[in-house]
């Protein structure tokens, strides 16, 4: 059975792809390898053949080299200490948790893609803590130290009733984070069946 490996952005976390995973094998009769990368190392895991295709966050990457297929989005959440603000409360703006530290969810080497991400793209003004992962962050939050950023489809492994989930806004305008599937401009079969399999099955 021949292997495809497929390179993901970490903070997307498995659940969702080992349910893809399970899928694509039965029916594409392909051992599929998931392999965690961080935003930076995308690229050169193309070029240094690690991956075949890679399911990421676009942000503001031009994968100019490369196919990019769009598979779904979902709404970016604030998830922080219950209690800061009206318990029914759905939306947050960025602008509101200014005063609040942001947990950036990163290992060292990955901190200044993170806050390049936060602080340049999304425009989030609060002051920055690294964290090593999202169950630190989590208690963090719990404790009232800071807030951390998840999309909805990853926040709800989160549940906890010391913590409370906002949508964030920008100027009242919804933020959103794309998955995207890149690959070769000139990709094998195998690769191509994979990638339309994702996009086709993605919110399955």
């Amino acid at each position: 059975m021949k292997t495809i490996n497929l390179g993901y952005f970490k903070n997307f976390g498995t659940a969702r792809l080992e349910k893809l995973k399970r899928y694509l094998q039965k029916n594409l009769q392909l051992e599929i390898r998931l392999i965690p990368l961080y935003q930076d190392q995308i690229e050169d895991s193309f070029e240094e053949n690690k991956i075949d295709l890679a399911l990421t966050d676009p942000r503001d990457h031009g994968y100019s080299n490369y196919q990019v297929i769009k598979v779904s989005e979902f709404g970016l959440e604030a998830v922080l200490q219950a209690g800061n603000f009206m318990s029914g409360q759905q939306t947050i703006e960025i602008s509101e948790l200014n005063k609040i530290p942001n947990l950036l969810v990163a290992q060292k080497n990955e901190e200044q893609g993170e806050l390049y991400y936060h602080r340049d793209l999304l425009g989030i003004k609060s002051p920055f803590l690294a964290v090593d992962n999202f169950n630190e962050a989590a208690l963090m939050a719990e404790s009232g130290s800071g807030y951390f950023l998840l999309n909805e489809d990853t926040a709800k492994f989160f549940e906890s009733p010391k913590l409370q989930k906002m949508f964030l806004l920008k100027d009242g305008i919804q933020l959103k984070q794309e998955y995207v599937v890149v690959m070769k401009k000139e990709p094998t079969n195998e690769v191509k069946q994979v990638a339309q399999a994702l996009k086709k099955n993605f919110d399955f």
